[in-house]
């Protein structure tokens, strides 16, 4: 089992499991658990966004700006078809992140988690209800547009949305499926408009774990893309990642992989290698690969940047930031106290204060970043001096207060001891499980009073995890600007299990009472 560091928020009514390794973060209190989910997709957006700081929060460029969640998951994190992620600098983002859901900060450790969330229920009404009101609008438009009409096919896309939401996903397969038909209908097999319901029918598989059915929606999806708007554009670039999680979800590492770099290359050969794009790209490609646990080929497409940096902008230019700041935080995600990654940071810090960077955000999460790497590495307690400049420093953000909830609230890892992988599974049809674990957590950002709070199966998981939460180090609370102790945080493991291994659990337990 591989948790991910980072959460996306959910609402808790509406919360679903992962169908991998994913976490569940609650609040102070148990009874009002405060739901958290990741993905890869958000992963891999996070990081390359944030490491695309310098980019496109420090230099005068065209880059729109982003405020996305961080620290309580979100965006990504279990990424991750959305756009990149990585060190600072949440104010970058791609063209394929449009069409996903924000995620959150930390990043995400190696394992393959994948989600695709549908747009928000109106809470004001029951989901039944809507399905209802829904079914009712496709009969009247039928009548007064016919049944060919593209004002039909749009009614039966919002009938398949309101299904979805509802989870009757047989239901929505069905109404997808009806639209895409009258769109054939009408402007023949490659028309465009089946694009955005057949990626919206293959989201609809993957929620209902139907992964071969939802590479077969998203590749026809993409067929269509490169059909019509040429081999290289870069609309194509969201499918490739659902492409992707969904091989992870299968088991195909190495296909995965393929689409990632595919990627890559549509945009590269696009733009030139200084351009905002390219590096962006490149940084999107570096958080895949910390996802797999490939850390040195992480830190070479870093080292390539800085070299594309230094020959295009020179020495010293804030440019380096992102791909510094990438460097130092791999070094802490693998575990590694590498005098390499701590001065990565520093040096990005020094960057910023050189050149009087007015991007606060931009400070406050290098700031943030050299915090974290105290906390997994000091020898003696951390004070929490880089946290308390950070802090300050997002006082002059906009939404800034969002940030300090997201950065400083909830339990996020700094360095995540992994958790046992004995007796887990990587094939997608293995039985789910999960444990839930309560603790307290110290202003040093330690571990204690650790409780499994709930665990199915009974007991399976339970040590293992006890042991990864007092191994693990997370980023102290902030409250006013100074790090406090909490109580009762709890996460929630989602895993795949092998059967033999509950077999063979069941045997020992027996043998032991015998």
């Amino acid at each position: 089992m591989t948790p991910h560091e980072r959460w996306r928020p959910v609402d808790p009514c509406a919360a679903r499991s992962d169908a991998r390794c994913g976490a569940m973060i609650v609040g102070d209190r148990m009874p009002t658990m405060a739901v958290f989910r990741s993905t890869n997709l958000d992963a891999r957006r996070d990081l390359a966004r944030r490491l695309m700081i310098a980019v496109a929060g420090l230099c005068p460029l065209t880059m729109s700006a982003h405020a996305q969640p961080a620290g309580a998951a979100p965006t990504p994190p279990d990424t991750v078809a959305q756009a990149p992620a990585g060190a600072p600098g949440d104010a970058a983002k791609t063209a394929h992140e449009q069409s996903s859901t924000p995620g959150a900060t930390t990043e995400a450790g190696p394992g393959p988690t994948s989600a695709t969330t549908a747009p928000a229920l109106d809470q004001t009404h029951d989901p039944k209800q809507v399905v209802e009101s829904q079914q009712q609008l496709v009969t009247r438009t039928e009548q007064q547009f016919g049944k060919r009409s593209r004002q039909t096919a749009e009614a039966y896309l919002d009938l398949a949305e309101a299904q979805r939401r509802a989870g009757d996903h047989p239901a929505a397969e069905t109404s997808y499926l009806a639209a895409i038909e009258v769109y054939h209908s009408l402007e023949g097999p490659f028309t465009p408009l089946v694009i955005e319901p057949l990626t919206a029918l293959g989201d609809n598989y993957r929620e209902s774990n139907d992964y071969v059915s939802a590479m077969t929606a998203y590749n026809e999806a993409r067929t269509i893309n490169r059909h019509e708007y040429g081999l290289l554009n870069e609309d194509q670039i969201p499918l490739l990642d659902r492409l992707t999680d969904v091989l992870l979800e299968l088991n195909k590492p190495a296909e995965a992989d393929e689409h990632q770099l595919e990627a890559l290359r549509i945009v590269e050969r696009s733009y030139p290698p200084e351009s905002n794009e390219a590096l962006a790209a490149v940084y999107k490609y570096a958080s895949w690969l910390r996802e797999q646990g490939r850390f040195q080929e992480e830190r070479d497409q870093y080292m390539r940047a800085l070299r594309t940096v230094h020959d295009h902008y020179g020495k010293d230019d804030v440019h380096e930031v992102p791909a510094l700041l990438g460097i130092g935080d791999s070094f802490r995600v693998q575990r590694i106290p590498e005098p390499q990654g701590a001065g990565s940071l520093h040096d990005a810090l020094q960057i910023l204060t050189m050149h009087g960077s007015t991007d606060k955000l931009a400070l406050a999460e290098t700031l943030r970043d050299i915090g974290d790497w105290e906390v997994a590495f000091s020898k003696v307690d951390y004070e929490g001096t880089e946290y308390r400049r950070s802090w300050a420093a997002l006082g002059e953000v906009p939404d800034g207060d969002k940030y300090r909830k997201q950065w400083f609230s909830g339990p996020n890892y700094v360095l995540r001891e992994p958790v046992s992988l004995a007796g887990l599974s990587q094939e997608p049809n293995a039985p789910s499980g999960h444990v839930i674990v309560k603790f307290d957590l110290d202003k040093t950002g330690h571990a204690s009073n650790v409780t499994i709070v709930e665990s199915d199966p009974a007991g399976f998981k339970d040590e293992a995890v006890v042991r990864h939460i007092r191994r693990s180090r997370f980023r102290p609370q902030i409250i006013d600007g100074e790090p406090v102790a909490r109580e009762s945080l709890a996460l929630q493991f989602n895993y795949r299990y092998s059967r033999n291994a509950i077999s063979s659990e069941k045997e020992k337990g027996k043998a032991a009472k015998e």
